[in-house]
């Protein structure tokens, strides 16, 4: 697959479409200004005052249509730039849905005519649907003026007689195939059908660019399908996406979430996310009988699941645990197992998780046509806020269904994936308006007040909602068929996904937005921190948090998230809430870019009850594993990290970060060792708001306005030594700037929004101190009293407790912190870029009396050579002479 050629070409596309309906909007006198005002003409006739453009017709009325929606979109967002970019996207991204969905199946032979709408089996540039219209079913159909009007345009071989034909059978087949597939092909008959403008004719069109690629990428014989969907929404997405992150401080809406958040996932990570919960879940059910031969690895490989990775030996108490636990598997039905996609994009993961209960499906002896509809009535469910990514991984799944079953598209069957609603329009007063009848309608009503109320907001909340305790059995036997009203529609999708938001699933599967609580607007963030308080901070940990929850006992939930939540203390109480009421089954941690993004990931399969002593399988992705688009041939991959271990161990170490890989020795170090935060008290220091206004290199004054080595501060003195971190240098050094800090500068300092004065208790005072952020190894120095910090640095200060005498306490600590083992331990605690001083305050500092005078000694001759070099060079204060003088 030519990824390259794939995103040339969305991205291309998404402008020409865009283009193309802003050009038909203008000459409709709409543009994201104003709406002209029109001329009527006769009965059927008007004009546009600006551009006395003239509409007739069904044109007019679908304009009338099209006013009223942005009107109302106005209204909405009291915006009118944001009302009508979002319906241009709309009308946008509609087509080019149903472009690549119509390509798809004619490369496929799935479209009902057998006719090319897009292409010609001969090669020739007239699609095979033009070619033969009037042989066709979709022409005989057509009414007599329709026939007509067909019959004079093919007749005339102008460009705009050719697209005018054209546009009227691509319409036409829309509407067609709304019948087989009516989730992505709605009924065109409003302003949606005004704006299409699409031509063949066109050698730099979007029909001739989509023509580039080549057919085997849309093959399912070829392997085609899945991932092309998939890459195309995603590069779709690059322009909007990169300019949601260009938006500087302001929130991210509701409309721009699934841009901001969108992000592919390799098909190789896809694979090892099934094979590993849902064929985990299966595998345990076999394992359970008696009279099972086969290993674990023996069921997977039959199958061919590559990536699988067999449970790790466990102790024996474990292992009757765990025998009970499949036990309870081993009567299930196979169609009553539900596996949830809750941010499933463009479907990706429910389509390869269709491919492995079909292979469970046939090993159990049902044929696939049969099982084809029970997976798709029965095992797989789906929700986004996107109803871009709703349509395709709807189409997708259908086209699964499609490729076993011949008949399927006409069985009016539907895949249980959805749009999460959002309910802007229906309140407790218009639920007095519903004439369903249920079987309990007072419980009915309390039941619709409460999905009503859940789904405000629901394009932004998602799959983030919750319910409890409704009665959707009661519910459900209030819909019919006969139901067409809008308020009738709307409340049907409602209790439809609330259910799926209320029900338990068997195996939980995601990769889950990915944005941090920074951008999140005044409703998710209201909405975080009373509902996900443990995992506020980013989508992806309230996810976590909010699908563990929803998976059954025995189950499995899955999500391929960022690194973030295994380190970081921000997450310190979700992360000990999963280790204390969950099991980590498997761990796949992978290095930046190995998703392609620049930071670490981890693929993390969670059964949803805790077995203490369980050995879970970690081990480790590097970003040269998957150099040039390579996929893993084997997992683990010997070298890399891997360990098996149970999660209990992490509790030994402050946080208990996910440190899988760490050895028995370095888990006692934290248990018998002493806190750095126990030896030594740490703080952040000023944060001017204004560096340039207040922060100089020490030679760009005169020496004489500097004041060095004090230890107090005057008031009356005008600049003194600042400690702002710098380049990786152990031992002394880094001594560049100075700080303009008196009476006067803190009256002006006390201006600035982002003046903050931390640590200013311990200003002047010795300390060791080392950067806040690093891209390398950890680097502390000894820094002698005279010196203000900045927030770019960390400092580290003597306290009452001490294990030696005052000042050698902080020199031994200085020692093992500039060691290889401080740096092992600081990156146990956080292998990220940032030195936190949380962080550092749980390192353990182990003393030994025998060496301890030894190490005072070193540490005090490493920092006199080091400030001896310092001072060697012009740019030390305490320069003297060059050393080859």
């Amino acid at each position: 697959m030519d990824k390259k050629l794939i995103k040339t070409f969305a991205i291309e596309a998404r402008v020409k479409l865009r283009e193309s309906v802003m050009s038909k909007l203008a000459k409709l006198g709409i543009t994201d200004e104003q709406i002209s005002e029109i001329t009527e003409i006769g009965n059927d006739t008007i004009e546009i005052k600006d551009n006395h453009e003239r509409f007739t017709g069904n044109d007019v009325k679908n304009r009338a249509k099209l006013v009223e929606e942005l009107n109302k979109r106005e209204q909405q967002t009291g915006n009118r730039q944001i009302a009508y970019d979002t319906l241009v996207e709309e009308v946008a991204y509609t087509w080019f849905n149903r472009l690549i969905a119509i390509r798809f199946m004619e490369v496929n032979d799935y479209l009902p005519e057998r006719e090319r709408v897009l292409s010609s089996e001969s090669g020739i540039k007239q699609p095979d649907i033009i070619t033969h219209l009037l042989d066709t079913e979709m022409y005989a159909e057509f009414d007599l003026a329709t026939k007509e009007r067909v019959t004079e345009l093919l007749s005339d071989s102008s460009a705009d007689a050719v697209d005018e034909l054209y546009q009227l059978v691509f319409i036409k087949q829309c509407n067609s195939l709304n019948q087989q597939l009516p989730d992505l092909f709605e009924k065109i008959d409003d302003y949606t059908e005004l704006l299409f403008t699409v031509s063949y004719i066109n050698d730099n069109g979007v029909i001739a660019s989509l023509l580039n690629i080549p057919e085997d990428a849309f093959n399912v014989d070829e392997g085609g399908q899945v991932e092309i969907i998939g890459w195309m929404y995603q590069y779709y997405n690059t322009e909007p996406k990169d300019k949601v992150f260009a938006r500087g401080s302001r929130k991210i809406r509701a409309d721009e979430i699934p841009a901001a958040t969108q992000l592919f996932t390799p098909d190789w990570i896809v694979r090892y996310m099934v094979e590993n919960s849902l064929g985990r879940y299966y595998i345990d059910q076999k394992m359970a009988n008696p009279n099972e031969t086969r290993t674990e690895k023996e069921i997977a490989d039959e199958f061919g699941w590559q990536y699988y990775l067999p449970t790790a030996e466990q102790p024996e108490d474990v292992q009757l645990q765990i025998q009970d636990e499949r036990k309870a598997k081993s009567d299930f039905a196979l169609q009553e197992l539900k596996l949830i996609d809750p941010s499933m994009g463009s479907g990706h993961i429910l389509v390869y998780a269709f491919d492995v209960f079909m292979q469970l499906y046939e090993a159990e002896g049902q044929s696939p046509r049969t099982a084809a509809e029970l997976i798709l009535e029965n095992n797989l469910f789906g929700l986004d806020i996107d109803q871009r990514a709703f349509q395709l991984a709807y189409f997708a799944l259908m086209m699964k269904g499609r490729q076993y079953s011949r008949r399927i598209l006409s069985k009016q069957l539907r895949p249980n994936v959805y749009a999460v609603p959002n309910n802007a329009e229906i309140g407790e007063a218009e639920l007095q308006l519903v004439q369903m009848q249920f079987n309990d309608q007072k419980k009915a009503q309390q039941d619709l007040l409460t999905l009503v109320e859940g789904f405000k907001n629901g394009d932004e909340l998602g799959s983030l909602i919750k319910f409890e305790g409704l009665d959707f059995e009661n519910l459900k036997s209030g819909l019919n068929n006969t139901n067409v009203s809008f308020f009738d529609q709307s409340i049907k999708e409602m209790i439809l996904v609330g259910e799926l938001l209320q029900q338990q699933y068997e195996i939980g599967i995601t990769n889950p937005p990915y944005m941090g609580s920074s951008g999140f607007g005044s409703v998710l963030s209201k909405f975080s921190k009373k509902q996900y308080p443990n995992s506020k901070n980013d989508l992806f940990a309230m996810f976590m948090e909010r699908w563990n929850n929803s998976i059954s006992f025995t189950g499995y939930n899955t999500m391929v998230t960022m690194q973030s939540w295994m380190f970081l203390s921000s997450y310190e109480v979700m992360r000990k809430n999963i280790l204390a009421k969950n099991t980590i089954t498997n761990m796949m941690h992978m290095e930046n870019m190995v998703m392609g993004i620049a930071f670490g990931t981890a693929v993390t399969i969670i059964k949803n009850n805790y077995v203490k002593g369980f050995k879970g399988t970690y081990h480790q992705i590097k970003t040269v594993d998957v150099s040039s688009n390579l996929e893993p041939s084997i997992i683990p991959i010997p070298g890399n990290r891997f360990n098996q271990i149970t999660q209990d161990e992490f509790s030994k170490i402050p946080g208990s970060p996910i440190a899988y890989w760490v050895s028995e020795k370095l888990l006692h170090a934290f248990v018998v060792g002493k806190r750095f935060g126990d030896l030594l008290l740490s703080a952040q220091g000023m944060t001017t708001g204004d560096n340039n206004t207040f922060l100089k290199y020490w030679y760009e004054v005169k020496v004489n306005e500097i004041s060095f080595n004090s230890d107090y501060i005057n008031m009356t003195s005008k600049w003194y030594p600042m400690n702002k971190g710098g380049e990786y240098r152990k031992w002394y050094g880094n001594n560049d700037y100075i700080i303009w800090y008196n009476q006067e500068s803190l009256e002006l300092l006390k201006t600035k929004s982002g003046f903050r004065h931390d640590g200013k208790e311990y200003y002047l005072k010795e300390s060791i101190t080392w950067s806040s952020i690093t891209s390398g190894s950890l680097s502390m120095r000894y820094r002698p009293s005279g010196s203000i910090f900045s927030n770019a640095s960390r400092e580290a200060f003597n306290t009452k407790i001490n294990y030696l005498n005052s000042k050698n306490t902080m020199l031994y600590v200085l020692a093992i912190m500039n060691t290889k083992l401080g740096d092992l331990f600081l990156k146990i605690l956080n292998p990220t870029i940032n030195t936190p001083t949380g962080d550092i305050q749980k390192v353990p500092i182990i003393f030994n009396q025998s060496i301890d005078r030894i190490v005072i000694d070193f540490v005090k001759d490493c920092i006199g050579i080091v400030s001896k070099d310092w001072n060697s060079f012009e740019v030390s204060w305490d320069f003297k002479k060059h050393p080859l003088i």
